[in-house]
């Protein structure tokens, strides 16, 4: 009898682990997503005419209806984005790199000569 109890809470352990996994990879990917259209300027307007254009095509009833089904839809579209993090990260980087340059031009001491 014992074993039969272990052996289910074994089994609803390991199926709260790979949950878990999911729930991880499918933020990270729609974590990407995000900052890719905000980092893109391209890749924000494609992004913003093809959600109004899933929108449109959506057959809802009330607002949370047709925003759970938008909801999923991103999800779908994030996926196959997963494998853009390393030019994500590049774009972040050349950010980061942007704003230090403007910050060492800001901060560059004034000796009276002009810039």
């Amino acid at each position: 009898m014992a074993s039969w109890i272990i052996a289910a809470l074994t089994g609803g352990l390991l199926l709260l682990a790979k949950m878990y996994r999911i729930s991880v990879r499918e933020n990270r990917d729609l974590s990407n997503f995000a900052l890719l259209g905000l980092l893109d300027d391209h890749a924000q307007s494609v992004q913003k005419k093809a959600l109004a254009d899933l929108v449109r095509s959506i057959e809802a009833k009330n607002a949370g209806e047709l925003g759970g089904r938008v909801f999923i839809a991103t999800n779908k579209l994030a996926a196959p984005l997963s494998k853009t993090w390393p030019g994500t990260y590049d774009l972040l980087w050349k950010l980061k790199l942007s704003w230090h340059k403007q910050d060492l031009m800001w901060s560059a001491p004034n000796d009276g000569r002009g810039c």
